[in-house]
């Protein structure tokens, strides 16, 4: 019994208790944290694949420039392929015995009034000659050149057989009438004008005539009209597609 004693005394002297008696065991998480830490971790590997896989679709499969003026044009090639034949549905319905609307029709800019195969603009402001023809040029135009009596009666349809005088596009130099299209004036279509070394001309009613070019007048411009039809639509797709 005494052996026993002394043993027992030399493995815990003192009866004290031992260091891992003396450290509780630590406290288990809860299970809900355990879930939240496997739930986050699924998370962020989830969100990196997916990023990996983005930048390889993106790598691998993104268009170019040429690419995308590609599908530009075709997107707008057929947007007008839609419209064409709407605008000249709306803008070029037959009147009386005009050809159909298939056929296609002329278009002035607005304000501009179509007369043959000119449009025609008569200014609402007055000025001088040179003012006057510094506004059709920035209107794409330029001051009415006269050819044959037709566009004489054309122009007097436009001007209304006003009583006053509008510049057109004649001007004599060093006593030489020339239209601003730099061909002659012909006397015998429209009669003799005075010799002068600087003049320009001006038209009231149907008679041309001869003004000092500062002085003050309105002016009438032309240029072409624009050629709508649906044959346009198919050539502007033709030229598309060769473009791609």
């Amino acid at each position: 019994m005494a052996g026993e004693m002394g043993h027992a005394n030399l493995r815990n002297p003192g009866n004290e208790p031992s260091p891992a008696e003396k450290c509780p065991a630590p406290a288990l998480c809860p299970w809900w944290h355990r879930v939240l830490l496997t739930a986050g971790a699924l998370g962020h590997l989830v969100l990196l694949v997916l990023v990996v896989l983005r930048n390889v679709s993106v790598f691998q499969g993104s268009p170019g420039p040429e690419s995308d003026t590609r599908v530009e044009i075709q997107a707008r090639n057929q947007t007008e392929r839609c419209i064409f034949p709407s605008l000249v549905r709306y803008f070029c319905q037959p009147q009386g015995q005009s050809p159909p609307a298939s056929a296609g029709c002329k278009l002035c800019p607005q304000d501009w009034q179509l007369r043959g195969e000119r449009c025609y603009w008569l200014s609402k402001e007055s000025g001088n000659w040179t003012g006057g023809r510094k506004s059709c040029k920035d209107q794409g135009s330029e001051l009415v050149v006269l050819k044959n009596e037709a566009e004489m009666e054309n122009v007097e349809s436009v001007t209304g057989r006003r009583p006053w005088s509008v510049w057109v596009g004649l001007r004599s130099q060093q006593k030489e009438w020339t239209w601003v299209d730099d061909t002659p004036y012909d006397p015998h279509r429209f009669g003799d004008l005075p010799e002068v070394d600087e003049g320009c001309g001006t038209l009231k009613g149907k008679s041309l005539d001869v003004d000092v070019c500062a002085s003050d007048h309105k002016w009438l411009c032309q240029k072409a009209p624009f050629q709508l039809s649906l044959a346009m639509a198919g050539d502007v797709g033709k030229l598309d597609d060769a473009s791609t």
